[in-house]
C-alpha cells in the first residue's frame, strides 16, 4: 500500500468588503496590494498555500437563478461573503505565529478602509481531493489513500477525539 497523504489544517477567513467597495476595487487591493506583501510573510512562517477567492454578486446570483436556482434545494442557503482565502498549514503554530508578525499585523490595519472590520467568519477543517484535472486522485483500490478520520483529528489537534 501506497503512504497515506498528508492531512493539513485548512483555515479559511471569510469576509465582506467595506460599504461603498466596488468588486473591482476589492479585487485590485487584495491581489496587487495586499496578496503580494502577505504571500513573503506567509511563506515565512511555513505556510505551504494560500488561496483567495472572490465571490461576486453577479456569479452569487447564478446560485439563485436559471437552471442551477430551479435545481438548488430550497433549504440550501446562499453564502453572501465576498471574499475568502484559505491558508494550509501543518499546524496552529504557524497561524498564531502569523498574526503576532510586526509585519502581518501592520498588514491587517491597512485593510481596514477595504474590508468591514466588523464582520468576518473563520472555520477550520482538512481538505481531502478525489478528483483533480479531471482524474479520479487519492484512491487505490477503491479506498481512499487519506488517513482515517480520527488519526486526522488527533494529528491536527494533538488529542483524540473526545478528549
Amino acid at each position: 500500500m501506497a503512504p497515506q497523504k498528508e492531512t493539513l489544517i485548512k483555515f479559511t477567513s471569510r469576509r465582506y468588503k467595506s460599504e461603498g467597495v466596488s468588486d473591482e476595487e476589492f479585487h485590485a487591493f487584495a491581489t496587487r496590494d495586499h496578496a503580494p506583501k502577505a504571500a513573503p510573510i506567509q511563506a515565512r512562517h511555513g505556510f505551504l498555500g494560500v488561496r483567495q477567492s472572490f465571490k461576486p454578486a453577479a456569479l452569487r446570483a447564478l446560485l439563485t437563478e436559471g437552471p442551477f436556482g430551479t435545481a438548488r434545494p430550497q433549504h440550501w442557503t446562499v453564502d453572501d461573503h465576498d471574499f475568502e482565502v484559505v491558508f494550509y498549514v501543518r499546524s496552529m503554530e504557524q497561524l498564531g505565529a502569523l498574526l503576532a508578525d510586526p509585519d502581518f499585523q501592520k498588514l491587517m490595519g491597512d485593510e481596514a478602509d477595504m474590508c468591514d472590520p466588523g464582520r468576518a467568519e473563520l472555520s477550520i477543517g482538512w481538505e481531502e481531493m478525489f478528483v483533480e484535472d479531471g482524474k479520479v486522485v487519492n484512491v487505490e483500490d477503491g479506498t481512499s489513500a487519506y488517513q482515517p478520520w480520527a488519526d486526522s483529528v488527533e494529528k491536527l489537534t494533538g488529542k483524540k477525539p473526545g478528549q
